[in-house]
């Protein structure tokens, strides 16, 4: 029977885990329309289990966010390898990512299981080691596990220029995939999860899920390591197109979580490295990804004026000035610094704290989310003709940027 009165599996699924009884392993796949790759995710994942836990008892449950293209009529039609149990659910609750997971984390406590995978269900490069590297820390007293993927230089964008700098920043710990949505859990942190008053939030059902469980695990001091998982190949998105409600739900999360835990980053100076499991994987490039910076920073302009009396209200004359004079740069010459960055973002996050209002907090996400924008458009001009590993050192040294200037968000928070 339901673990809540808010319970998001509804009752038939709870007879099928009552059937099922317990469990030592579930791995969790929450799902919407994606049933050109569910097939591959799900038969990895049970081969994972069958060749490095054939002792342990797994379930893979698919948490479904009510899928229109078939995708759990070809979960129910699959024949898994090895002897994982496999739940097909559809959720039950507010639409969206974040909805699926708790699905997801409910049947883990449900069936004391003492890990939990969970793995995004539009992968095309996942393979069956994957199980091994993200279950065995967890099982040798791990909290949490996140991905260390092999990305293309313009993916993960949210990541490289907020997420992972204030990752780094807030709690001290370089998590380089804070949102990569393929983690192990600890059965433990997975009732921290389940207990915690950001459900009440708008962000975190839906796509702020991946930073919370991140900013939980750290803000609670859970041991975090990262798992090297090679290339991770998905449908990536377009910045200026793409990923406008993600960017307001994830930073929606970020910025909550920053709240709740405001005791635990607020004494932290600096960042150490988080250990890395597993051995890196020779797999070729990552897919390309093809961006047009001059529409990304016409976009963020036209974004600018549209939002000027927020930015008047949020930012100080100096950071206000530095805004303004990057609307009279040209679409090839347009550099966004780092420290004006660092500070609009902290700048941001703090009157988001102030403001109680969830209408006024999405207008304040969605107002950052212009200049984020600008950010990612600097970023691709200054690195067009670096390669990805020379990208990548400079995503790190922006995270120090943000990590010297903690002491600016300190004295504004």
């Amino acid at each position: 029977m339901p673990l809540t009165e808010k319970s998001t599996l509804p009752q038939e699924t709870w007879k099928k885990l009552e059937k099922i009884r317990n469990a030592d392993i579930v791995v969790g796949v929450p799902s919407f329309n994606c049933a050109h790759t569910i097939n591959y995710v799900a038969h990895q994942a049970a081969k994972g289990l069958e060749e490095y836990f054939t002792d342990l008892r797994s379930v893979i449950l698919v948490s479904d966010g009510g899928s229109t293209d078939g995708t759990t009529a070809v979960v129910n039609a699959m024949k898994l390898p090895g002897k994982a149990k496999l739940v097909t659910t559809q959720y039950v609750g507010v639409a969206g990512k974040g909805t699926a997971v708790k699905a997801i984390l409910e049947a883990v406590r449900f069936l004391g299981a003492s890990s939990m995978v969970m793995v995004d269900s539009d992968l095309r490069s996942i393979t069956s080691e994957w199980m091994k590297l993200l279950i065995t820390p967890i099982l040798e007293g791990t909290g949490l596990v996140t991905p260390l993927y092999l990305r293309h230089k313009y993916d993960g964008t949210i990541t490289n220029f907020i997420c992972y700098p204030c990752t780094c920043s807030l709690y001290g710990k370089r998590v380089r995939q804070p949102i990569g949505g393929d983690f192990g859990l600890s059965s433990e942190l997975v009732k921290r999860l389940l207990i915690s008053p950001l459900w009440n939030t708008v962000y975190v059902s839906r796509f702020g899920i991946d930073i919370f469980i991140t900013n939980t695990a750290l803000g609670e001091d859970f041991p975090v390591k990262q798992a090297l998982l090679g290339l991770k190949t998905h449908e990536a998105k377009d910045p200026s197109k793409q990923l406008a409600s993600m960017f307001v739900e994830v930073l929606g999360s970020m910025i909550s979580c920053m709240e709740l835990f405001e005791t635990t980053w607020k004494p932290i100076r600096g960042s150490q490295p988080v250990p890395v499991v597993g051995e890196k994987i020779e797999q070729g490039s990552p897919e390309p990804i093809h961006v047009n910076p001059k529409k990304i920073v016409e976009r963020h302009k036209a974004g600018f004026q549209s939002n000027k009396n927020i930015y008047r209200k949020v930012l100080s004359r100096d950071l206000l000035h530095e805004l303004e004079k990057l609307q009279t740069q040209g679409e090839t010459n347009f550099l966004f610094p780092i420290e004006v960055w660092a500070k609009i973002v902290y700048s941001f996050a703090a009157v988001f704290k102030k403001e109680k209002n969830e209408e006024a907090q999405e207008t304040l996400l969605e107002a950052l989310r212009f200049i984020w924008i600008g950010r990612t458009a600097s970023f691709i001009l200054e690195t067009w003709n670096l390669s990805s590993e020379e990208a990548e050192k400079k995503v790190q040294d922006e995270a120090e940027v943000f990590e010297k200037l903690k002491t600016y968000l300190l004295t504004i928070y």
